[in-house]
């Protein structure tokens, strides 16, 4: 890819972030903001899943190759890592209205 064309795509892809502003701008005036929340965290679950969950697969295989032991270790870690997450963001979205830091 020739320098131009990096910044033209650049510029480009640039551009949708405006593109997105102004939908959620006129969304945002018919009362729509729960279905974009959803949009947009089911948009960063999407995201996140998709590179964690081959990386963590490869983590594991390569764990299952020096025992089994390390294997369900691993296991073990990566499921109490998302079961953390998935707590933490209940709690936080469970006490949303409670929480001030002022």
């Amino acid at each position: 890819m020739s320098l131009k064309q990096a910044l033209l795509y650049n510029f480009l892809s640039a551009c949708t972030c405006y593109l997105g502003l102004i939908l959620g701008i006129l969304l945002g005036e018919i009362q729509a903001s729960i279905y974009i929340f959803g949009f947009a965290a089911g948009m960063f679950l999407y995201i996140s899943l998709v590179d964690m969950v081959p990386e963590m697969n490869e983590v594991a295989e390569e764990a299952s190759k020096i025992s089994a032991k390390k294997a369900f270790q691993t296991l073990l870690l990566q499921n109490v890592g998302m079961g953390l997450g998935v707590c933490t963001l209940y709690i936080l979205a469970l006490y949303q209205d409670s929480i001030d830091f002022t």
